[in-house]
């Protein structure tokens, strides 16, 4: 006969005990599987969140939403800090009811600093007018994480703040970093446990049936893409890719790397959670400007420039967790100013590809089957001419052989020509005159038939 306890018991015994690992960089694709993770624990109502740590840290944006979702999560929240949980992985433990560490584990150091968006460049510290606002924000947010959960806020300001000095073991001007054993002793963590078996043990819940939230193919190629040098390098080769092929209309090898790298960047980070629709649609528009503004206006104006704004905006805004009208959540300046920086990187290294294709890339085997090389000559070619010379067209009559809208191209006398209509759109085949070459140019007109 079952008891209404022996019943419970094997009720919660059959709940499960959701592990999350957190390993390697914390960035935006990571909030993703956190937020999965959380999700699933909250469906099978499971007995305990496990944070499985072992991180140097990494955007503070990121863990900054992490410890959003798990301050909401209804399921108990833990962390087991596996080797380490540095930078933004000790504030994220913060996050979490209770704090676990392995032997020979470490948590701390876990001042703010600013990753260069420039590969290679790595980290530097903010400077003091983004610090102290940046600092500020955290600093609210770590110290309510701590009131919420019962950690002890002075260890962890000083985790933060080498001149905080609230501990008696933090040497002075340094950063706090504690052992397992220190952080037992200081009360950051309540126990030091072998292994995540070990620590379910310890919260009464050996039995339940354990759910690794592993990183499907899509989110841990997601976590790739929408790293910053990897997102500055996809722009680079798009935006390169792109202006290549309106340079050289037609089907290309480089159109079709741009498009596909382009792609490869609005993906992962809208797997990543981080753009959707409106950035893809607001690039696309801004790209439709573009080419309307090269192909049909005559010139380069509000267009043009409308429709580079575009594509750029779209591009910032895909690398933020922020659409315009969230004004509440509006980021501040440092997130703001590293997508800018990684684009603005991006544009300038697509025109250093551009420099470097044009001039190296002729002498490669190859190269002709990629690229349209013919000869310019005076009869298959550009004529260029002077004013003077000009004057000899005067009354000369061809064929449209592009669409003039109102500059094109025309045959006049078997030469190849750039000229312009008066305004008129003229399609490609009519017949045309000359009538006049003033300001350089040679102006033409449709010849009417009789």
């Amino acid at each position: 006969m079952c008891t209404p306890c022996a019943g419970a018991g094997a009720a919660d015994a059959a709940r499960p005990a959701i592990i999350i690992p957190v390993e390697g960089e914390i960035e935006d694709g990571l909030v993703y599987v956190v937020r999965r993770g959380i999700r699933e624990a909250e469906r099978l109502h499971g007995q305990a969140l496990i944070l499985q740590m072992d991180t140097y840290g990494g955007k503070v944006k990121a863990a900054e939403e992490i410890m959003q979702a798990l301050a909401k999560c209804t399921v108990p929240t833990y962390t087991f800090v596996d080797t380490k949980a540095i930078s933004a992985g000790a504030l994220i433990a913060a996050a979490t009811q209770k704090i676990y560490m392995a032997p020979q584990s470490q948590i701390g150091d876990a001042k703010l600093i600013e990753m260069s968006p420039v590969p290679l460049m790595g980290a530097k510290e903010l400077d003091e007018g983004l610090k102290e606002k940046a600092y500020s924000a955290v600093r609210a947010m770590v110290r309510s994480a701590c009131e919420r959960n019962g950690h002890p806020w002075d260890v962890f300001e000083s985790m933060m703040d080498e001149d905080a000095g609230h501990t008696n073991i933090v040497v002075p001007g340094k950063l706090l970093t504690l052992t397992s054993l220190e952080a037992v002793t200081q009360g950051v963590a309540v126990a030091v446990v072998a292994s995540v078996p070990a620590l379910l043990g310890h919260i009464g819940a050996a039995d339940a049936p354990v759910t690794r939230i592993e990183a499907v193919a899509v989110e841990r190629a997601a976590r790739f893409l929408t790293s910053m040098v990897v997102s500055g390098i996809l722009l680079m080769i798009g935006i390169g890719g792109i202006m290549i092929e309106i340079r050289s209309p037609g089907i290309s090898l480089p159109g079709i790397i741009g498009v596909i790298a382009l792609g490869l960047f609005f993906w992962g980070h809208y797997v990543a959670g981080l753009s959707g629709w409106f950035e893809l649609a607001l690039f696309l528009i801004g790209l439709i400007l573009l080419l309307i503004e090269i192909f049909v206006i005559p010139g380069f104006g509000a267009t043009g420039i409308i429709g580079i704004l575009c594509m750029c905006a779209s591009l910032v805004l895909a690398m933020m967790s922020w659409t315009p009208g969230d004004w509440a959540g509006r980021p501040g300046l440092e997130e703001f100013m590293k997508p800018v920086a990684v684009v603005a990187l991006g544009v300038m290294g697509s025109l250093a590809v551009m420099i470097v294709a044009a001039k190296f890339l002729p002498r490669t085997p190859g190269f002709n089957r990629v690229f349209l090389m013919q000869s310019m000559t005076a009869g298959t070619g550009y004529a260029v001419r002077d004013s003077a010379e000009l004057a000899h067209w005067k009354g000369r009559m061809g064929v449209a052989k592009t669409t003039l809208r109102p500059a094109g191209k025309a045959l006049i006398d078997g030469t190849l020509l750039d000229v312009v209509t008066t305004g008129d759109f003229i399609a490609a085949g009519s017949p045309v005159v000359v009538t006049s070459t003033d300001n350089n140019r040679i102006v033409v007109e449709l010849k009417q038939t009789t």
